[in-house]
């Protein structure tokens, strides 16, 4: 089977240097990694091709399957003419409502969680959860709890770093801030850290860092704008998220 991949959520052909709101580095953000998580896990007799937006993709007449993995740099004409193909769509972000014809047309949608949903009055229809694909085992786990919270991510006002402090100041524990740091620093924190906050200030709908912290033990302080995987508690999420892809894949290749 031929599956065509539309995005602009592939990781950098070589590394950037930093830049407002985005990581150094291969990957920008989380969207980017989950994404070459996902096609590494791509299943025999499944054949991959990339076309990286905003370029054109010409004709996808060829293909089995087109999965549209981000749309922010679709033009009008281009979702005009992806309507045809009746794509997979998994997205990583909030929608625009100019994308609803899109979300109409698709064989499948696939969210990274179900709280996102709520903010897209205008979609009605059908869909799978998928949060990002990760391994488990990449995550520190059963390490002593420190009493600290622990905030890490992007170095962007919708990260919530100062909702972070502001909570760690209410309750009067330690607050500990990882901007833009490595991942394997993060996650050495996480599994040291009793609490992770994560309170975004605009819908974040599945963010890596909420799943990472879960399953390393952390007790997970977060609002109604952060979306979460469909179960609770280090062993569940972690069976979950290691099981993304397979589910995915099915999904994609059997979808109607």
């Amino acid at each position: 089977m031929r599956v065509a991949w539309l995005s602009h959520q592939f990781a950098a052909e070589k590394p950037l240097p930093a830049r407002p709101g985005l990581l150094p580095g291969l990957y920008a953000g989380g969207a980017e990694r989950s994404t070459e998580e996902m096609l590494a896990q791509v299943p025999d007799g499944v054949e991959v091709t990339r076309f990286r937006l905003p370029a054109g993709f010409g004709d996808l007449s060829g293909f089995d399957r087109v999965v549209v993995g981000s749309t922010e740099a679709l033009s009008p004409l281009a979702v005009k003419a992806l309507v045809k193909y009746r794509p997979v769509l998994w997205v990583r972000s909030v929608q625009d409502e100019r994308f609803a014809r899109l979300f109409d047309a698709a064989r499948l949608v696939v969210w990274p969680s179900h709280e996102i949903v709520k903010f897209h009055p205008w979609f009605k229809g059908d869909y799978e959860v998928c949060p990002a694909p990760l391994d488990p085992a990449e995550v520190p786990r059963g390490m002593p709890k420190e009493d600290f919270a622990l905030w890490a991510g992007r170095d962007h006002p919708q990260k919530g770093e100062a909702a972070a402090r502001a909570w760690a100041i209410e309750e009067g524990v330690r607050f500990v801030a990882m901007k833009n740091a490595p991942r394997r620093e993060v996650l050495e924190a996480m599994g040291r850290a009793r609490w992770f906050v994560h309170l975004p200030a605009s819908p974040d709908p599945c963010p890596r860092t909420v799943i990472e912290a879960e399953i390393a033990g952390c007790e997970i302080v977060t609002n109604d704008l952060c979306g979460r995987v469909p179960v609770r508690g280090a062993d569940a999420v972690a069976e979950y998220v290691s099981g993304s892809a397979e589910r995915f894949w099915t999904w994609t290749l059997n979808a109607s």
